[in-house]
């Protein structure tokens, strides 16, 4: 007969971490339809307690202050759960807890779990909540001394003993088994959403219960790479009970996957990528005719340059490529924008400037020269069809570089190619150039 440790801990309001942080833990230890033994006790956290905290539990610092600290109690917790399935409302939340309060301790800490949040949403459907307050009123369950771990954990029972009874086919003993998902999926994620996901290439989306998306990930296989988050101890907690939900668009590429990734998290600033803090502002080299005829390079931001010459990520970068440019090509350093200044420039005095600046030179070898400098940049930095496999058997994609500058992707059918670069703008959804794609296509490059 299995043996469930049902369990409920209390903590002072932060994430696991260096410290136990557990101010309180009950466990239940419950076998063959009855409580066999109960474990119960206040503990000090070895650290401040969240004073939100405080006013929900009613636990302070003087009580937890005359606690035993968890490493006195860690060998008979590990013993009253021993052989026992690790059972709580949300569970990850509380074995998350435990298991940072072992190792703390330097011991390991593995159990087989449950989760009620997650067997009562598959069980006992169609409930308005299933916070365990709200779902504890409305199946009529009687929950005593809330926020406190024997009140929580006792009320855990009762509910763990209605899915017992709604589950006529077997579905706690299927979760238990080693190749089901069902203790390692966040609690509020069904099982067919994970069971459903491709093993395609594209980009996917978590969601919270409110349908917001809070992260944007691409992966070469969707269903593989968000099963690692599931198993992964680095992804935060808080993080991992918000998903509630999974979107994905294939996308036949890694490069249309990582593009797509880049649009997608500026458009919806999900809360937890940390990708979305890099700059939106991407630095263009262009060229223009000032009024006494002179060819001038320019650096400037990106806004909406009708001729771009080549695009950088910052202006550093920009900069240093366009000093390069210019020195090799003898390019006057006033008309490339390097020396601010309205005469001649710097290094006309000391002879590396042919002087087109100080009148020196004909405009019209300087100009030259120029356009010798602008076909070389065009050379190596011209148009780009990128075709490769679309996101089906018979359909192939393109991604369209125009002069340097991204302008988007599409598909299209592997017998109707587009021969020339409008046919391609045709057919593609227009996007952004940002520095995150500027990055993009450089590791692509």
């Amino acid at each position: 007969m299995q043996r469930f440790a049902i369990v409920d801990i209390e903590t002072a309001g932060f994430a696991p971490g260096a410290a136990p942080g557990i101010t309180e833990i009950a466990i239940i230890i419950y076998e063959d339809g009855k409580v066999v033994d109960t474990f119960e006790t206040l503990l000090n956290p070895e650290c401040e307690l969240n004073p939100y905290v405080i006013k929900l539990t009613g636990i302070t610092e003087e009580m937890v202050s005359r606690a035993p600290l968890f490493s006195e109690v860690a060998d008979e917790i590990a013993a009253i759960t021993e052989g026992c399935v690790f059972v709580a409302h949300s569970v990850n939340f509380d074995f998350s807890y435990l298991q940072a309060a072992f190792q703390s301790c330097g011991m390991e800490y593995q159990r087989q779990k449950l989760c009620t949040v997650r067997l009562s949403r598959k069980l006992i459907p169609d409930q308005p909540s299933y916070s365990l307050g709200k779902l504890c009123r409305a199946l009529g369950i009687e929950l005593e001394n809330r926020h406190r771990a024997m009140g929580d954990a006792a009320a855990t029972v009762l509910l763990f003993e209605k899915c017992l009874e709604h589950d006529t086919e077997k579905f706690i003993y299927k979760s238990l088994k080693r190749n089901s998902r069902e203790t390692t999926l966040p609690p509020l994620l069904p099982k067919e959403v994970f069971d459903s996901l491709p093993d395609k290439t594209g980009v996917y989306y978590f969601h919270d219960a409110n349908g917001r998306v809070i992260y944007v990930g691409k992966a070469v296989n969707i269903k593989s790479r968000i099963a690692g988050h599931f198993t992964s101890k680095a992804e935060k907690l808080e993080f991992f009970t918000a998903i509630a939900n999974i979107t994905y668009t294939i996308c036949g590429t890694e490069l249309i996957a990582l593009l797509l990734e880049a649009a997608e998290i500026k458009k919806n600033f999900p809360p937890f990528n940390k990708a979305q803090k890099i700059s939106n502002t991407v630095y263009i080299l262009t060229g223009y005719t000032d009024t006494k005829g002179v060819q001038r390079l320019l650096i400037s931001r990106n806004h909406r340059v009708l001729h771009p010459l080549m695009s950088f990520r910052s202006f550093a970068v920009a900069r240093t490529w366009l000093r390069k440019l210019q020195n090799e090509f003898d390019l006057c350093p006033r008309y490339c924008g390097i020396h601010k200044v309205n005469g001649e420039c710097y290094d006309f005095a000391t002879g590396k400037c042919k002087g087109v600046c100080a009148g020196a030179e004909s405009v019209e070898v300087y100009n030259e020269r120029v356009k010798n400098a602008m076909d070389h940049i065009a050379v190596n930095n011209n148009t780009k069809l990128i075709i490769a496999e679309g996101r089906s058997e018979g359909e192939k994609s393109v991604v369209v570089i125009d002069r340097g500058i991204y302008k988007g992707f599409g598909y299209f059918s592997e017998t109707s190619a587009p021969a020339t670069v409008e046919e391609a703008l045709a057919i593609i959804e227009p996007r952004k150039h940002t520095a995150d794609v500027e990055q993009i296509l450089a590791m692509y490059a």
